[in-house]
């Protein structure tokens, strides 16, 4: 048994990481404080006081959020169902960089609250540390629970000054984000066996609190007052001069990757769309003019393996893009929005939580430097329904039409039902829709090729 709390105490926590497996719960624990050498030392004591593996650690460094990517590192680290995630500093260390620089963190403390709501409405216990030490009695704390003494390496190196843990900084950040679905608890940092008693009793109550008594998220009604492109579009249009101005518009945006590669900037594509409206037409058309080494193009279909363990957002921040690459979604984290309701794969509450959710998850995307561009391809339902007649005679396009898109296609009045409401809850300034009129394939593609063209010009002129 561990030396640093009582056999009887280290026993119950060992019965509650059993519960955590057994029940398949999630739960996030989150460390902040002054001295990263007394963090360690508590955080491996914690750690050693569990079952391995059923912990993921994790060790955030506050510099450096230059992409999607690096700013939803935190929700590709969320745990899985039956784990512990353990964050070594996370958001609140980069809040108090930037507040120390004279920065204002409001955007971030938002995102922050919006972040933990989105984990905690889809089953995330969210346990929150703050060790508290003053300053002048760091060094002998650290000394007294044998910290590792500094090194200037990564092992001990905390990558933010200890002095800008200073209270009139981190009080008002506790405050703000002390919030009844995450709230913080706050560790006078004294010997190590008062702290580990403290720590693992706090971590205990808090935990099986959640369990037992589960907070209900707060009802939400849908917010659809966002403008709705789809009831402007123009089915009619045609393309013209179809190949110059493909060739034209694939030649400049090749040349606009480039630059996209040199600003250390990424680009986010989502294309959603009918059945058969094109998406796979008009991606592969875009990436024609693409460098390989730049982009990546992710399918997505029904959860699976890790994807089923995880809250719904989980897949797609762990596929965002590294600075100055592109990826590219053949449908998206709509699918919350359009597939589960009408499925039934997730509740009532579940549903109209999601325009929130993902308006704060593309929220993260655009103010981490990335460049958002959403496509609705949009074809009638008589189009549809020639382009499956053609692909079921067609013996090498036959694979693409399956029995689910004929069930799909009978549904297609309550589909249309929740894209209208989709779109006019997701329209933002910051992210909006982009309806590609898609009867003439051709005008469709020439769109889609104008739209990155355009949006990346506009994005990377300074």
């Amino acid at each position: 048994m561990a030396t640093t709390i009582p056999d009887e105490l280290a026993e119950q926590l060992t019965l509650l990481q059993r519960r955590i497996v057994n029940e398949e719960r999630q739960v996030l624990v989150i460390f902040e404080g002054r001295s990263g050498r007394v963090m360690g030392r508590v955080i491996n004591e914690f750690m050693n006081l569990l079952e391995p593996r059923g912990i993921e650690y994790t060790h955030f460094v506050p510099e450096g959020i230059t992409s999607p990517r690096d700013m939803l590192r935190y929700l590709a680290r969320e745990p899985a169902k039956g784990k512990i995630a353990i964050y070594d500093r996370s958001w609140y260390s980069l809040m108090v960089a930037r507040a120390d620089e004279g920065i204002d963190t409001y955007q971030l403390e938002r995102l922050a609250r919006n972040f933990e709501r989105y984990l905690s409405n889809n089953g995330v216990v969210i346990v929150k540390f703050y060790l508290n030490i003053s300053d002048d009695s760091m060094d002998a704390v650290a000394k007294g629970m044998q910290g590792k003494r500094k090194s200037g390496t990564f092992l001990t190196d905390d990558h933010i000054d200890p002095k800008k843990w200073r209270d009139k900084l981190v009080m008002p950040m506790i405050a703000s984000t002390n919030m009844p679905y995450a709230p913080w608890d706050i560790i006078d940092i004294k010997d190590l066996y008062m702290t580990m008693n403290m720590v693992v009793r706090t971590f205990m109550d808090r935990t099986e609190l959640r369990f037992d008594h589960p907070l209900k998220p707060e009802p939400v009604t849908m917010d659809t007052s966002f403008p709705n492109p789809r009831e402007n579009a123009d089915l009619t249009k045609e393309a013209k001069s179809y190949k110059a101005e493909l060739n034209k518009l694939s030649a400049e945006v090749a040349e606009l990757q480039m630059k996209l590669a040199e600003s250390g900037r990424s680009l986010v594509l989502v294309f959603e769309g009918w059945d058969a409206a094109g998406k796979g037409g008009s991606i592969k058309r875009l990436v024609r003019s693409l460098n390989p080494r730049g982009y990546y193009v992710v399918p997505v279909a029904a959860p699976v393996g890790d994807e089923r363990v995880h809250t719904y957002l989980w897949r797609f921040a762990t596929r965002m893009p590294k600075p100055g690459r592109i990826v590219i979604f053949d449908r998206s984290w709509y699918g919350r929005m359009m597939v589960e309701p009408i499925e039934g794969f997730c509740t009532e509450d579940e549903y109209s939580r999601s325009a929130m959710e993902i308006r704060a998850f593309e929220r993260l995307i655009t103010e981490s430097g990335g460049i958002l561009i959403k496509f609705w391809m949009e074809i009638s339902s008589e189009e549809q329904l020639a382009r499956f007649d053609a692909r079921a005679a067609n013996p090498i396009k036959a694979w693409k039409i399956t029995d689910e898109d004929w069930r799909n296609r009978e549904k297609w009045d309550i589909y249309e039902e929740y894209v209208d409401r989709m779109i006019s809850a997701t329209n933002t300034t910051h992210a909006p829709w982009v309806v590609v009129e898609s009867e003439d394939k051709k005008y469709g593609r020439i769109k889609v090729l104008r739209t990155v063209r355009d949006t990346l010009e506009a994005a990377l002129k300074n």
